[in-house]
């Protein structure tokens, strides 16, 4: 399971996962609709901000600072006694991934990277690829599954050119 969403593949039975996504999450301002299974139910949203820092092209200065947004979604049954592992996915303008694809942003990921799970014409959403390895929490093969399900559904980042 976690190594689909490391290496970006597609699960073999989607119509199986279609079905187990009764729950829609949208959020309008940034084009997102992410779906979740009705064990999800009463899950929370929360949206926080991320100031990160801008380097310059040679990497040596910070010529500016960046605002990125994390959308996080939480378990219904996460107490802080018993977490559950939450979903953050991270929107970054498309000005914000080219920062990023170029590692010029700053310490957004904890060493890690950003794997684009998809985008719109307006914004980059993302993944921290470390963010399942915590194995203090609840869930995470199921956030993972959610997660892999969600890539299913969206369209393909770059499709084929006929």
């Amino acid at each position: 399971m976690v190594a689909l969403l490391a290496t970006g593949c597609r699960s073999s039975n989607p119509s199986v996962q279609r079905s187990a996504l009764s729950l829609r999450y949208h959020n309008a301002r940034y084009g997102l609709t992410f779906f979740l299974p009705s064990s999800w139910q009463g899950y929370s949203v929360s949206i926080e901000p991320l100031d990160t820092s801008v380097s310059s092209t040679n990497y040596q200065n910070v010529v500016g600072m960046e605002r990125l947004q994390i959308i996080t979604l939480r378990h219904p049954q996460w107490t802080a006694n018993d977490p559950y592992k939450d979903i953050p996915l991270m929107v970054y303008t498309h000005k914000q991934w080219n920062e990023e694809v170029h590692e010029r942003l700053g310490n957004t990921h904890a060493g890690g990277f950003i794997i684009e799970l998809w985008h719109n014409q307006r914004y980059v959403f993302g993944l921290p690829n470390r963010w399942y390895t915590d194995d203090r929490y609840k869930g995470v093969e199921e956030a993972v599954e959610i997660v892999e399900q969600n890539r299913y559904r969206m369209p393909p980042l770059y499709p084929e050119k006929p």
